[in-house]
């Protein structure tokens, strides 16, 4: 027994696990399947199988981190909200001061990581807490600025109902012309129906496209539940608004001082803050810019706590929503899944608060993105079809193309060509009304910021990912080609992101001398970017060029990096 491990001399087999485990109809084998699964969009591997399962089921218990990842299977698979209380380990997350050992070794800090794990965001209504966006701000940057280093803060699951908007389903389509219809249906929750406001149903009528007149009432239909996974309870569908500007921004703080008036140089310094470690991230990585940009907001924190007043106030909240958007890109780079959602869910909050509806649609297409990269497609369309819905009229162009290009990337993922060809012809045509923006470089390659300008070599790369998921092979190899030539030499992530998709591309369509060069300048330009994306994408290559390790490009791709795989059995 290792120092600090208590150890029941007669566990209680765990009944409840195991009635949550029949219902689900999985063996053990594939439970531990799922939850590694969950664990890894987080950012964790674990080793769990077939024994560790066995173990719980007799009465064991894993660590509070790894419970949050098995109450979030089980949710999955279940279609219902299972929580961590409720699978018969006892309350994971709490307890008296200090670190202890659990039973398979996971060290936690109860007073620190549980605490403030208990506070991560989610998007507002959606997770039952009443901290204010500053505080989930202080949540998420108070690890990685404090002492005694600069950490991230604990990984958190990502959870998959978490995000999806009132009467938003996978049903919601676009007609022929790529205008989207108003999701202000009803939404299906386990046993249970929601109506979206009339609220909801007026605003459809400001939100992007054309074709819909105001007051019209839209047909709605629900998809069916893919396995394992539920509609979202009806005490998390409430949707996005902006609040009543004063209700939010009292003129008497805590303690009763009178706010200080926001100046407009505090709102620009924000601006400039944000475009700045936007374009930081598509040069060099989340992992260069995540300690200064939490920094920058955990200085914001004090600031949004102790309120304001003025005209420029709402636009200083606005502004601190686009640097917690930035603070999802760098988690989601860095594949912390979990806690990308969750700055995801800060930002638009402080976007709602401050009365940025075009931030909140951004937000949802972020979250869109992060579906589609983690593999549930139904979720990132649902996201999709939202951002569009949430959109104000008056967006520009260019946020119009940005949103309807994901619109087609997730539409493409569920095979729907007619619908995801007509929403990128619109991105095209969008983007070409834009303004030249001379102040930023392009677009990162996964559509992921709003901050700067979307143009032409991000609208081609996810022309190429709608072309690669509907089977046109050869088109999405020319459209990631057309995106590598618009893309400056200095967006090195964005262009190594790039060029290991069209190695990938080429490699599959037999174009292997093609594919070799294509990943020599992606190793050139990932050399020099902190990425996980990047990481990943290098951490594939020996995998896939095993069958091809005879040919002299492989091998002396593979030699140059130290990649070459010793042997059958090598990774």
């Amino acid at each position: 027994m290792r120092p600090g491990e208590h150890r029941r001399r007669d566990p209680t087999p765990n009944d409840v696990l195991r009635a949550l485990l029949e219902e689900t109809r999985w063996t053990q084998e594939s439970f531990a399947r799922a939850i590694a699964k969950v664990a890894a969009e987080a950012g964790v591997r674990v080793g769990y199988d077939r024994t560790s399962v066995a173990h719980w089921l007799r009465g064991s218990r894993p660590s509070p981190r790894v419970q949050s990842y098995i109450a979030e299977a089980l949710s999955r698979r279940l279609g219902r909200p299972v929580p961590v209380t409720g699978l018969g380990m006892g309350d994971g997350l709490s307890g008296g001061p200090g670190r202890r050992r659990s039973a398979d070794g996971d060290t936690e800090n109860r007073t620190g990581n549980a605490d403030r794990m208990r506070q991560l965001p989610g998007l507002r209504g959606q997770l039952r807490t009443e901290a204010r966006p500053a505080d989930q701000l202080a949540a998420l940057t108070a690890a990685v600025v404090g002492p005694p280093r600069a950490d991230p803060p604990p990984p958190a699951p990502y959870r998959l109902a978490l995000g999806l908007p009132v009467g938003a389903t996978a049903s919601a389509r676009t007609d022929a012309t790529g205008d989207i219809p108003s999701a202000a249906g009803t939404a299906h929750t386990a046993g249970t129906t929601s109506t979206a406001s009339a609220a909801s149903s007026a605003s459809s009528a400001t939100r992007i496209g054309t074709g819909t007149r105001t007051g019209s009432t839209p047909d709605t239909a629900h998809a069916p539940n893919e396995p394992g996974i539920g509609d979202v309870p009806t005490e998390t569908a409430e949707p996005l608004r902006p609040r009543p500007p004063r209700a939010h921004f009292p003129s008497l703080p805590r303690g009763g001082r009178p706010a200080r008036r926001t100046t407009p140089d505090e709102v620009a310094s924000v601006r400039e803050h944000a475009r700045f470690f936007a374009q930081q991230a598509d040069r060099h990585g989340g992992g260069h810019i995540r300690t200064p940009l939490a920094a920058c907001l955990a200085g914001l924190v004090r600031r949004l706590r102790t309120g304001g007043e003025g005209p420029y106030h709402p636009q200083l909240v606005a502004g601190a929503a686009r640097l917690s958007y930035l603070l999802g890109r760098v988690y989601a780079d860095e594949q912390r899944h979990g806690l990308a959602q969750r700055a995801f869910g800060t930002a638009a909050e402080l976007a709602a608060e401050g009365h940025d509806p075009e931030a909140v649609a951004l937000v949802h297409r972020a979250l869109s993105s992060q579906a589609h990269q983690l593999g549930h497609p139904r979720q990132s369309l649902v996201l999709a079809e939202s951002a569009c819905e949430t959109a104000p009229a008056d967006a520009a162009p260019s946020t119009r193309s940005f949103l309807y290009a994901g619109l087609a990337v997730a539409q493409a993922a569920e095979g729907e060509r007619t619908r995801a060809t007509a929403a990128l012809s619109r991105a095209e045509h969008e983007l070409a009304r834009a303004p030249a923006d001379l102040t930023t470089g392009p677009e990162s390659p996964d559509g992921g910021e709003p901050v700067g300008a979307y143009q032409d070599a991000a609208l081609h790369y996810q022309a190429g990912q709608v072309r690669a998921a509907l089977g046109d092979r050869a088109g999405a190899v020319r459209e990631l080609h057309a995106s590598l030539r618009s893309r400056p030499a200095g967006e090195r992530r964005s262009r190594a992101l790039s060029e290991a998709e069209l190695a990938e591309l080429l490699l599959a369509a037999g174009r292997l001398e093609e594919a070799c060069a294509a990943w020599q300048g992606f190793l050139e330009d990932s050399a020099l970017v902190r990425s996980g994306r990047a990481r990943r994408a290098r951490d594939r290559m020996p995998r896939l060029l095993r069958p091809y390790a005879h040919e002299p490009c492989v091998q002396g791709l593979l030699t140059r990096t130290g990649l070459l795989p010793k042997g059958p059995g090598a990774e």
